[in-house]
């Protein structure tokens, strides 16, 4: 946007978007770029008054994320406990104390020193199958031992 001055007045906003399935779009046309995809995984971070933002080393633009804003692609054990791969690329340790479920049983965590939000994918979930037990109303982990994993409304 131009200035009286003629100067241009640059803004952080932007069109670019995330679903919840994971798929990023720009002007409403799916990023169909793998190289740009992965890139923007792996650039999602919170800014200081808590939107979603793409962040490089270069710059940073808010986006519209749907959803978590990171994916859990691949869980394993681990001597250390459960090893995460993430959809930014990053390899992280499960903290099991902020594991949750939503009421369709879909398992969320805290990730990036608790300061992202993280889904587990249906590929993760199967990960799980080994060390998950429960029934109707409650849902357990073991790593390390047992955790009740809790519900969140």
């Amino acid at each position: 946007m131009s200035k009286e001055d003629g100067s241009v007045e640059l803004s952080r906003e932007t069109s670019i978007r995330r679903d919840a399935q994971g798929t990023w779009y720009h002007d409403g046309d799916p990023v169909t770029n793998t190289a740009v995809a992965r890139a923007f995984d792996a650039w999602v971070d919170i800014a200081e008054d808590g939107r979603c933002i793409l962040h490089n080393s270069v710059n940073w633009a808010y986006v519209e994320i749907d959803g978590p804003p990171i994916f859990i692609h691949r869980a394993w054990t681990v001597s250390q406990g459960l090893e995460l791969k993430l959809s930014d690329g990053q390899l992280e340790l499960l903290d099991m104390d902020t594991v949750y479920r939503d009421v369709g049983g879909r398992l969320y965590c805290r990730v990036r020193e608790g300061r992202l939000l993280a889904g587990f994918t249906r590929q993760a979930m199967l990960d799980l199958i080994p060390i998950l037990d429960g029934d109707e109303q409650h849902m357990y982990l073991c790593v390390g031992g047992w955790h009740e994993i809790k519900l969140h409304l």
